[in-house]
């Protein structure tokens, strides 16, 4: 019998192909709960919007990463960064929808739980695209400005807004915002793997 083996980059990708399907399971699961209790559950749109922006990042990000193992499989350091945005994505898709309970039998309003959650998920949202900065310009050899970077910046400052204004307004356009960015982005820069 044949043993197959893995070379460094195949087994680094194990860990980071665990972490973003933990955060693809979390958002499903809680998609899944919450359209199992439909009838109590009154929806707002900028979190529907939310968690559909969490998963598409998982699953671009996972499409995005099929080549950077070979890049980091001799620096814990840049292993570590790399680690860091599934990281950040995984506590965005535990923040962007309620947990619900098997016991839980009252409303469930995802507005109340969007500002709720604002902060923590807008804050951890703003380090997602100044980890893949760093990411990419520092260990991936990317050159600091590329097309990439106003995406990125565009992010930023759209977060720092969600994360430092509670103004209902400003979030019922907010995450819309980030969601037609996102897909822009990724169908002007990311539409092969790597």
């Amino acid at each position: 019998m044949q043993q197959s083996t893995l070379n460094a980059g195949e087994y680094l990708s194990v860990l980071v192909s665990i972490i973003v399907g933990l955060g693809l399971s979390r958002l499903l699961g809680s998609v899944g709960k919450l359209l199992s209790r439909r009838r109590r559950v009154r929806p707002y749109l900028p979190a529907v919007a939310s968690a559909v922006l969490v998963f598409l990042a998982h699953v671009q990000f996972w499409w995005g990463s099929f080549d950077f193992g070979e890049r980091i499989e001799n620096n814990f350091f840049a292993f570590l960064v790399f680690l860091l945005t599934p990281i950040l994505l995984y506590l965005a898709a535990v923040l962007v929808l309620p947990e619900l309970d098997q016991d839980d039998s009252g409303e469930v309003s995802l507005r109340e739980h969007y500002f709720e959650a604002r902060p923590w998920f807008f804050g951890l949202t703003a380090l997602v695209p100044v980890a893949t900065a760093v990411r990419n310009a520092g260990f991936q050899g990317d050159p600091f400005w590329n097309q990439d970077r106003p995406f990125e910046l565009a992010f930023l400052l759209i977060a720092l807004v969600g994360l430092l204004t509670a103004n209902a307004r400003v979030h019922r356009i907010l995450p819309f915002a980030m969601l037609a960015l996102f897909v822009t982005m990724v169908v002007l820069t990311s539409l092969q793997p790597g």
